[in-house]
């Protein structure tokens, strides 16, 4: 019978994790684990709400011509 196979783990720190831990704002994931799993879904649902209407906002947008670009306008 074989043994299992042992891999050599290292328990430092990786130098490009703690780079990236440096810029996380750990308030606002200790809040967002206050919330039950239901008030996460409805918080991400209007999150994906706003996207869609900022989108649609956006589309509209690039329909319309820019100021000075409309025919006779100089």
């Amino acid at each position: 019978m074989r043994s299992p196979l042992r891999v050599a783990v290292s328990l430092a720190p990786a130098p490009v994790i703690e780079a990236y831990k440096a810029g996380v704002d750990v308030t606002l994931l200790d809040e967002n684990l206050k919330l039950t799993v239901a008030e996460r879904v409805k918080k991400l649902q209007e999150f994906v709400e706003t996207l869609e209407q900022l989108r649609a906002g956006a589309e509209g947008r690039r329909e319309q011509p820019l100021r000075g670009d409309a025919p006779g306008a100089r």
